[in-house]
């Protein structure tokens, strides 16, 4: 019996902080607003995991890379909004960097296999 490849695209947990960055990059945002992003990207199959979400933006905020504040909208409930800090874009930076260079590397052995 052959062996399947366990990679999946869809188990990129680890994914979670640079994507959250990046939106908040674009703006502040909420909580439910993230995971409907997060979803858009493709890179979770069905659910996206709520509470490691919210896990990683607390220890973004917690270590100064996001900042979190209460607001309402008219005729909506409060709710907490994050943005970036400039620590946090320094990050997002970083992690694009590290981000170029895996593509770089995956392209790498995709034209190796593809070779005569």
């Amino acid at each position: 019996k052959e062996k399947a490849c366990t990679y999946s695209l869809h188990r990129v947990s680890k994914f979670i902080e640079p994507s959250l960055l990046l939106f908040l990059s674009k703006g502040s945002s909420y909580g439910y607003d993230l995971i409907e992003k997060l979803k858009e990207l493709g890179f979770h199959e069905g659910a996206v995991d709520v509470g490691a979400v919210y896990r990683v933006l607390r220890k973004l905020e917690k270590d100064g890379y996001v900042r979190s504040f209460w607001a309402k909208t008219p005729g909506q409930k409060r709710k907490r909004y994050y943005d970036i800090t400039p620590q946090g874009i320094r990050l997002l930076d970083k992690w694009t960097e590290r981000i170029k260079e895996r593509r770089k590397a995956l392209s790498k052995f995709v034209r190796i296999y593809h070779q005569d």
